[in-house]
């Protein structure tokens, strides 16, 4: 069975357990054996130094072959700074990565709606530039062009809502298309 470190923020989540739970079934539906962060089934939550839950999420990305990432944005326009470790960690070990977004937004669009919140961007010098002057990445993708970029040049793909659904944070759609995506190109 291919193992499947699935990397994201849910953890954090205080209902983070039937979440997690929901993304494991579903991640065997495909064939897959998930591992990685909140992976302790059927376990009573135990708490680790953070020596220990890095330790543990290293050697699962380790042994894992593939990585699905959820870069939702959290905390902010981006993905969880945590995630974006371990989808370069896991594209430097030469995994398969893959990652998926509930926000429709790209990563320019969000920086310009959320971060600068209506303010005016200088748009003369043919890029974008916020008031304070620093340039707002304009590529189209779905977040930092290095983790797109990054994910796609490993062969990987990066699957995108239409539309924001209602609970992004636990919203499992894209999540599920996902991984049919990677069912289907593992053939």
């Amino acid at each position: 069975m291919t193992t499947i470190y699935l990397a994201g923020p849910e953890v954090f989540l205080p209902d983070a357990m039937p979440i997690m739970a929901e993304k494991r079934r579903l991640a065997r539906q495909f064939g897959f054996e998930p591992t990685g962060p909140g992976s302790d089934e059927n376990q009573t939550p135990v708490k680790r130094t953070s020596a220990e839950i890095y330790a543990r999420n290293d050697v699962a990305m380790r042994q894992a072959e593939i990585c699905l990432a959820n870069i939702t944005p959290f905390r902010g326009v981006s993905a969880d700074p945590g995630t974006v470790y371990e989808i370069g960690f896991m594209i430097a070990l030469g995994k398969s990565v893959f990652a998926y977004t509930n926000h429709p937004d790209d990563y320019g669009l969000r920086v310009r709606s959320t971060w600068y919140a209506g303010q005016p961007i200088d748009e003369t010098s043919g890029r974008p530039r916020g008031p304070d002057g620093i340039a707002i990445e304009n590529h189209g993708m779905a977040d930092n062009l290095m983790i797109d970029g990054g994910i796609e040049a490993a062969g990987g793909k990066v699957c995108r809502a239409i539309a924001l659904p209602a609970d992004p944070a636990r919203d499992l759609t894209i999540y599920f298309e996902a991984l049919q995506t990677i069912a289907s190109m593992r053939g």
